[in-house]
């Protein structure tokens, strides 16, 4: 395929794992198709009419808009029996909203008790979390349809005929299969690879400072979304059925890690060679650009080429007092490290053969675990354990985050329903709607900024497509229903990109339903953002200050989080140096996964500061903080494989080993691992407990300062080797051992931790 054709490709493919947004999009679009013909044939089957037709098709689009996102679910006993309780839940709410309906103080407080109830009971899971939600939007119909109690049979029966619609088209056509799934984020991760290695090629050939800082922190974005594709596959790895033919779960995910181990190694060769000369430079970005666009053996003859030419011309073009550049002895090492990284990758299986069907694999545990809809956990996920600001007299913030939003969406949306009242007594829904969905999908009082902020964005911006639309959509029904289904797609597709895509195709939405009631004027759509803003202002306001969730608090418990994580595979690491069992390999997979999870989860509740905001003026620093994480894990990632594989070649260190090293004359694979090593991995472990905690960090960092040597040799080391000269660079070169890379490896490791547990980098 051309260029031309397959970067578009990639890029689309590398955005979407495993097509989920595709396949969400389409889901919700073809499932709000079905239920409208579904309904449209009951209506006629009970001889509606038009006025009382139109409310059952609209309340079965709104069955197929929720129920084609909670009920696409990979097993399909899951999707039914969540499926069993969706009338009861969207029934409730119409029922006690209809009966209500006729005082409006009594149907504004029964409001507030619904939006309670909806999210209090998001604790009992995942099913719940929809159920609350279709109680709530019950409620809110019998507000916007305002049916009579003798309507409630039929609009009744369209939630059965809705609901079983689209409970089967989720469990058929839409319904993830492992297999495949995997199959599609196989490729996901081939893509965004390609799209990583052609940024490091660009960073090789950037000019200018600025350039490599920008196209470095675009690889450093890249290779976060590259590492969550990597969780979503050890996830997947849970069920048997997904497994490539005769892989185990442990063999897959040992896969993934040996391909991101071999990404980091082309990553950090590739970084180092930024100070390279310029011909060195060159090559290597022509070789990386070769292994994106699959042309293994031209990568690896240019890697070959590069090799060759090292080691016969040294540094070429390159003098040897060049300011800032690197000596030739590293050279030469940085440039085996991108040929071995690019050998590796090549012979990485990209797309496995797909399984016969298996049973679910119950004794694999993944380091993050999907949720019910086959996705990794959002930003929720990551703050629901984090203990609420506030007075100590107020009893919310000791309670569960449920309890704590319970509270928070209820006193919104009574102060909404307060105030959009004051706007439009008819149209108050509207304010109270914003104020909810503050509180639904988001964890930090940062999280609901964003979001309400992406609502009025969204709400804006579809206000001006929708006027302009609904002007040239007049009059004709059939147009207006293929803009609202088309609408409803790109809301779905996009809405994990970001939530004012959602609002925006949803205000396109409204406008065409109006203009298909014969209701849409310019004003009813101002009078939306109107009561939008208002909503979402005072959820902003309670989310901020009613036992607010902070978010530096949140990102500081993440960051203890991945110290510990490092601190557990670093002790993993230290006694599979020592005591090596049968289950050891497996368990420090596991124990490596665990530390990107974690990595990710900081990622996740960070992202809010590493923007500039109304409360949020450092985000550089917040990102450089971030780096220094990313880059701790890498370390600690890449000494686990490094003692890993050796022990793998030689069984458990001698104990008795010498502490001085061996003769340089010595192979290193001839003689045992030295006992320095898991003495230092062990101290770095103390090290990364003790930053996770918060307390002894800088006794801690003393302790293991004095381990290394006077001259910053490498931990454990014996003392630094004088500079070599020109004619005994070849002995300087025998003497570095693997255990020195590995204790010099050791020594960056523990001044990143130091760095990230230090009060000042805050």
């Amino acid at each position: 395929m051309p260029p031309l054709l397959s970067r578009p490709l990639d890029a689309l493919i590398a955005s979407d794992p495993g097509l989920s947004r595709l396949r969400m999009g389409l889901a919700g679009a073809c499932c709000v198709a079905a239920n409208l013909a579904a309904e449209a044939l009951l209506g006629t089957a009970l001889h509606l009419e038009p006025a009382a037709l139109l409310p059952t098709m609209i309340l079965g689009a709104v069955i197929a808009m929720i129920g084609s996102n909670a009920l696409a679910r990979p097993m399909a006993r899951e999707s039914l029996r969540a499926a069993l309780f969706f009338p009861v839940a969207m029934g409730v709410g119409l029922v006690v909203g209809t009966l209500v309906g006729g005082s409006l103080w009594l149907s504004h407080l029964v409001f507030v008790l619904v939006m309670f109830g909806a999210v209090y009971v998001r604790r009992f899971g995942l099913d719940f979390f929809f159920y609350g939600f279709l109680l709530w939007m019950g409620f809110f119909f019998s507000l916007f349809l305002r049916p009579t109690p003798d309507q409630l049979p039929h609009l009744m029966l369209a939630v059965v005929v809705g609901t079983a619609v689209v409970a089967l088209l989720c469990t058929t056509v839409f319904r993830p299969h492992p297999r495949r799934t995997l199959a599609r984020v196989f490729r996901s991760m081939v893509a965004r690879r390609s799209r990583l290695l052609r940024l490091m090629a660009s960073r090789l050939r950037a000019q200018s400072e600025r350039d490599r800082d920008r196209l470095t922190r675009r690889v450093f974005d890249e290779r976060q979304l590259f590492d969550e594709m990597v969780l979503m596959s050890d996830g997947w790895a849970a069920s048997a059925r997904a497994l490539p033919v005769g892989w185990s779960a442990e063999t897959l995910r040992r896969s993934l890690l040996e391909g991101q181990l071999s990404l980091d190694l082309v990553g950090w060769a590739s970084l180092h060679l930024m100070q390279a000369p310029p011909r060195v430079r060159s090559l290597a970005a022509r070789a990386l650009v070769h292994l994106a666009d699959g042309e293994d053996e031209s990568a690896r003859r240019v890697a070959a080429l590069l090799e060759r030419m090292m080691a016969r011309e040294g540094a070429p073009g390159q003098g040897p007092a060049a300011d800032g550049a690197m000596d030739a002895e590293r050279l030469r090492r940085e440039v085996r490290s991108l040929a071995r990284g690019i050998d590796e990758l090549v012979q990485r299986p990209a797309d496995p053969h797909l399984p016969p069907d298996l049973e679910r694999n119950a004794e694999f545990t993944p380091a993050a675990a999907l949720t019910g809809l086959g996705m990794l956990p959002g930003p929720p996920s990551v703050a629901k354990d984090v203990r609420a600001r506030g007075a100590r007299w107020n009893p919310v913030v000791r309670t569960q985050a449920t309890t704590r939003q319970a509270v928070q969406v209820a006193i919104a949306g009574a102060l909404a329903i307060l105030a959009g009242t004051l706007i439009s007594d008819s149209r108050y829904y509207w304010a109270v709607i914003a104020a909810f969905v503050v509180f639904t999908g988001t964890g930090t009082r940062m999280d609901s900024f964003g979001k309400s902020l992406n609502r009025v964005i969204g709400t804006v911006l579809g206000l001006v497509v929708g006027i302009a639309l609904a002007a040239l959509t007049a009059g004709h029904p059939m147009i207006e229903l293929a803009v609202i289904l088309i609408s409803v797609f790109c809301g779905f597709y996009l809405i994990r990109i970001s939530y004012a895509y959602m609002m925006l195709f949803v205000t396109i939405l409204v406008a065409q339903l109006y203009g298909i009631l014969g209701l849409f004027s310019d004003a009813l759509l101002l009078l939306r953002l109107a009561e939008t803003v208002a909503g979402a202002g005072i959820g902003v306001l309670v989310a901020l200050l009613f036992a607010p969730v902070s978010t530096r608090d949140t990102v500081a418990r993440a960051e203890r989080e991945v110290a510990a994580s490092i601190g557990d595979l670093m002790e993993g690491t230290a006694r599979a140096l020592r005591d090596p069992g049968p289950g050891t390999p497996h368990e420090v997979d596991a124990l490596l996964l665990a530390t990107i999870g974690a990595r990710r989860r900081l990622a996740l509740a960070a992202a809010p500061m590493t923007r500039y905001h109304l409360t949020e003026h450092r985000p550089r620093r917040v990102r450089r903080r971030l780096t220094v994480v990313a880059t701790s894990v890498s370390i600690a990632r890449t000494v686990t494989s490094r003692v890993m594989a050796r022990t793998a070649s030689e069984g458990p260190m001698d104990p008795t080993a010498p502490t001085a090293p061996t003769a340089p004359t010595v192979p290193a694979d001839a003689r045992t691992v030295d006992p320095r090593v898991a003495d230092a991995c062990d101290a770095v472990a103390a090290l990364a407990r003790d930053v996770a905690d918060e307390e002894r960090v800088a006794e801690v960092s003393a302790v293991v300062g004095a381990a290394r040597a006077s001259e910053d040799r490498p931990m454990g080391s014996p003392a630094a080797p004088s500079t070599p000269s020109t004619t005994g660079a070849h002995a300087a070169r025998t003497a570095r051992t693997w255990e020195d890379e590995t204790l010099e490896q050791l020594s960056m490791l523990a001044r990143s931790l130091r760095e990230i547990g230090h009060p000042a980098a805050r």
